[in-house]
C-alpha cells in the first residue's frame, strides 16, 4: 500500500512541479524574450493565454501519467512474465500530451514572431512530466517498460 502512495505522490509531484514552472518560472522567462505581438494585444493578455495552454499541457501529461499507472497497476500482471504490449500502451499514452502540445500551439494568442520559445516551453509541459513520472514511479507490473526505466535499478526505491 506504501509504494501505491509514493507512486502517486511521485507523479503529483512532477505535476506539481510543471505547474510552478509552466505559471511562475516561464512566464518571467517569456517576459525577457517577449514574442513580438500584433498591436491590440498586450503582454500581459498574452501571458494569461499562455499560461492556460501550459496548464493544459501539464494536464494531459498528469492525465497520462495517472491513466499509465492505473493500467499498470490494474491490467497488467507482475507475475506474468510478458511484456508483450506494455511498451506499446506507454508510447500510446504520450497521444494525450501531443494532443494538447498542438492544441496549445494552435490555439495561443497569436503574435508577429518569435513563438517558438513559448512552442518548445508547451513541448516541455507535455512530454517531460509524463515521460518522468513514468520512468521514477510506475508500477511494479511495468516498471522497467518505460524507455530509460533501468535507471531506477540504480535508486534505493
Amino acid at each position: 500500500m506504501r509504494e501505491h502512495i509514493y507512486c502517486i505522490l511521485g507523479i503529483l509531484f512532477f505535476t506539481v512541479l510543471f505547474v510552478f514552472l509552466g505559471i511562475v518560472v516561464e512566464p518571467m522567462i517569456l517576459m525577457k524574450y517577449p514574442p513580438q505581438l500584433r498591436q491590440p494585444l498586450t503582454m500581459p493578455q498574452w501571458l494569461e493565454s499562455f499560461e492556460l495552454w501550459a496548464l493544459v499541457c501539464v494536464g494531459a501529461a498528469a492525465a497520462a501519467s495517472l491513466l499509465w499507472y492505473g493500467i499498470g497497476q490494474n491490467v497488467f500482471s507482475a507475475n506474468g512474465g510478458r511484456s508483450y504490449g506494455k511498451r506499446g500502451w506507454w508510447l500510446f499514452l504520450f497521444v494525450l500530451p501531443w494532443i494538447a502540445i498542438v492544441l496549445s500551439i494552435l490555439f495561443i494568442e497569436e503574435a508577429e514572431s518569435s513563438l517558438w520559445l513559448a512552442y518548445l516551453f508547451f513541448i516541455a509541459n507535455g512530454l517531460f512530466p509524463y515521460y518522468l513520472a513514468s520512468v521514477f514511479f510506475s508500477p511494479v507490473s511495468v516498471k522497467y517498460t518505460p524507455i530509460g526505466a533501468g535507471i531506477r535499478s540504480l535508486l534505493p526505491y
